[in-house]
Formats: structure tokens, sequence, C-alpha cells
């Protein structure tokens, strides 16, 4: 394929539009381009659906998107906390019950130095926690830095992270998922 018709194909498709590449050099401040960056590469490859960014008040960002199972995914970004959380990740979990306690405890083993490197979790660089709220868990990486390429690594690796914790709950916690996402038990 030539690099015309290459070029005609990339601009006639539909996903979120084109954004600069993400340039190493930017200040912190601009952490919430960062995550943009890495979540909006997800949508032109198609992974996410409907992707949309809202930057809000005091340094935070939301970014809404199709993903697992049909869903719709909120991630956030709050600069002053150095925090990224994918909110109400998986609905009707009380705090502390059996499955919260598991769910925490493989997050915990996510950052366990037997884990690859790119699955693991590097306590160095970030901590991954599952807060439940409301019967509501939610998925947080607080990052150790707040430069651009550290937020651009979380929102990778929260992405990951949460697919990872999609396919824990399959095999150990399959009814719920099935009651709650309506998914087959094969």
């Amino acid at each position: 394929m030539d690099k015309q018709s290459s070029a005609a194909a990339q601009s006639a498709r539909p996903h979120a539009a084109r954004r600069p590449r993400l340039d190493q050099n930017t200040s912190s401040a601009d952490g919430l381009h960062a995550v943009d960056a890495v979540l909006n590469s997800y949508a032109c490859r198609s992974v996410f659906q409907d992707y949309r960014m809202k930057r809000r008040k005091n340094g935070t960002g939301e970014y809404n998107f199709g993903w697992l199972y049909g869903q719709p995914f909120t991630l956030t970004c709050d600069l002053r906390h150095k925090r990224l959380s994918l909110i109400d990740l998986l609905p009707g979990v009380q705090r502390d019950s059996l499955m919260h306690k598991q769910i925490k405890t493989f997050l915990k083993g996510r950052a366990g130095a037997g884990v690859p490197e790119h699955r693991r979790v590097d306590p160095r660089r970030m901590r991954a926690l599952a807060r439940a709220r409301d019967g509501l868990v939610s998925l947080e990486l607080t990052l150790a830095e707040a430069d651009c390429e550290a937020y651009a690594i979380g929102a990778r690796k929260i992405i990951n992270l949460a697919h990872e914790l999609f396919l824990f709950m399959n095999e150990y916690w399959a009814d719920y998922m099935w009651q709650t996402f309506r998914l087959g038990m094969e």
C-alpha cells in the first residue's frame, strides 16, 4: 500500500480525533494531556469506543469510554493527589466482604517480585488500591512521581490492571460477573 492510500485509509477511520504525541518535556501540570494521549491511542485502535475527555477544575480530568463487555467506564486523573481512578468499576461489592478482600489481595499480589515486569505494579512507582464505597469498588493508582512519564505509565498500567482484574473475577467470581454484566458462563 502506498503512502497516499495509507493516509487516506487512516483519515477515513471513524475513531477519536488524533491528538499530538506525548512530549516528554512538557511540565507535570500537563499530566492530563499525558493520560489523554495514552487513552486516545486505545480509542484510535478501537479498543475503546466513544472516548471523550473533560478537563475539570483543580487539576483534574475525567475520561469516559466504552470498553469491556460494552460497559461505560470513567477514569479520573487528579494531579494534586497524583491519582488515577477507574470509578465504580465493580458494583454490588460490599466493603470488607470476602469478594472485596480477595480483590485487595489480588491487587497486592500484582506488586510481587514474581509478577512479570510488564504486568507488575512497581511499588517504587505506584500503589494500587480497591476502594469500596456504597457497594461500588473503584480501582485507584497513586503515583510516586508527578511528571508526564509517570502519568502515561500509570494510565497504561491502570487499564492493564483493570483487564487483569476482570479476568480474575471471571475465573473466581463467575456467578457475580454473569449476574452483574450478563456474561456467558463459559
